[in-house]
């Protein structure tokens, strides 16, 4: 799938909906690759994205070329979401304290990026659980992680 999104705009409209609740009115973090799957900056929300290369010249998209200067840039806003994708989540997972996640009921042949696995300093503090329906095409749960 070469880090491209899994299910198509629509398919997943729960997720898409708690994500924008969430992160509206703050810094969202996304490497380039993650830029690329959704095409534009995300409305409500300073977005901000990490990359080796250039810096990108999209209306609503800062650059930073480390996640250290993507937190510096988000400073000024009460929060500051990690999008994605997998080496950013890598990268994020020592300096942050809580994990908002998105956890999908399916396995998808092809799929070749994934979030981390967590180590046991990483405690499950809340699970809702979502059937499929007209606007979700897989079972997903809203899972939050906190570390101890």
């Amino acid at each position: 799938m070469s880090g491209g999104l899994l299910w198509g705009r629509g398919e997943m409209h729960g997720d898409i909906t708690h994500f924008k609740e969430l992160t509206t009115g703050s810094a969202v973090i996304m490497g380039r690759k993650t830029l690329d799957s959704i095409g534009v900056a995300l409305p409500n929300r300073q977005n901000i994205v990490v990359t080796r290369g250039k810096d990108i010249e999209i209306p609503g998209i800062k650059t930073a070329h480390s996640l250290e200067e993507a937190f510096a840039i988000a400073d000024d806003y009460k929060d500051a979401f990690i999008m994605g994708g997998g080496e950013i989540y890598k990268q994020a997972l020592n300096d942050v304290e809580k994990i908002y996640a998105t956890e999908v009921d399916v396995s998808i042949s092809g799929a070749d990026v994934f979030f981390p696995k967590l180590d046991p300093a990483w405690q499950k503090t809340s699970e809702e659980q979502f059937p499929v329906d007209n606007d979700n095409i897989y079972p997903y749960s809203f899972v939050t992680y906190e570390k101890r």
